[in-house]
């Protein structure tokens, strides 16, 4: 019994390295003609900036071409064993760094709040979290286009075990029957979207040896906070 046992599981494991391969192989694929359409799009646009039909066409291409990189970002992540590439990281810093990025297309202003001074450094994938939050940003951002007077805030606090990042808005938030849902791959209540963020998102933290909570009162304040342990875990996939 238990070698029909192992013979499956080395069956369902060697399987599933085969099918990461094939989406890997594929994604390569589809990246590279998506690259070559965006790069001439964006010539186009930029040359032809001031005729307003042809900037607006082009403008709609890379649009849709950046969403479908995303789709295929989120997609292979999803598909693979996302091992860490762990370094030690000031979290001010980097926090700063993302809002910098993400400030000039989100509907509000953002600030971030330290409330201990001074942060302790984690050691953390700044490319994987980095996707987290900007995922987080995202889906505030599009929360926050629906209320007046948006508001959003970053908050980091810590204690003796672990760092805290949280992101709260007044935003148009969760209800609670779908909050148990919500890191559950392509769950979503989005007319958009693949609904695979959130899982995604949830897998990284988890291999931080961190955990992700929400708080959410809809229409009124919506809260998520990540916690990454101050001690260096062991790399596992």
């Amino acid at each position: 019994m238990k070698d029909r046992y192992s013979k499956k599981k080395s069956a369902h494991l060697e399987q599933h390295a085969r099918t990461e391969r094939m989406v890997a192989a594929l994604a390569h694929e589809i990246k590279n003609p998506l690259n070559s359409m965006k790069g001439a799009s964006q010539y186009l646009h930029d040359k032809y900036n001031g005729q307003n039909e042809i900037s607006e066409f082009t403008g709609i291409i890379i649009d849709e071409i950046n969403r479908l990189e995303r789709y295929l970002n989120e997609f292979l992540s999803f598909s693979s064993g996302m091992s860490l590439k762990l370094g030690k990281v000031r979290l001010e810093n980097f926090i700063t760094a993302i809002l910098m990025i993400v400030k000039h297309s989100f509907p509000s202003d953002i600030r971030a709040t330290i409330k201990k001074t001074p942060m302790p450094e984690v050691y953390i994938d700044q490319e994987q979290m980095r996707q987290v939050l900007v995922n987080f940003f995202s889906n505030s951002g599009d929360a926050l286009r629906m209320v007046k007077n948006p508001k959003a805030e970053v908050i980091l606090d810590a204690d003796k075990k672990n760092a805290y990042i949280t992101l709260r808005d007044n935003g148009t938030g969760i209800n609670a029957k779908d909050i148990k849902h919500i890191f559950e791959p392509f769950f979503t209540t989005k007319d958009t979207g693949l609904g695979i963020g959130l899982a995604i998102s949830n897998t990284i933290v988890k291999k931080h040896g961190g955990r992700i909570t929400v708080k959410s009162v809809p229409h009124v304040s919506t809260e998520f906070t990540i916690s990454v342990p101050l001690e260096k875990r062991r790399n596992k996939r």
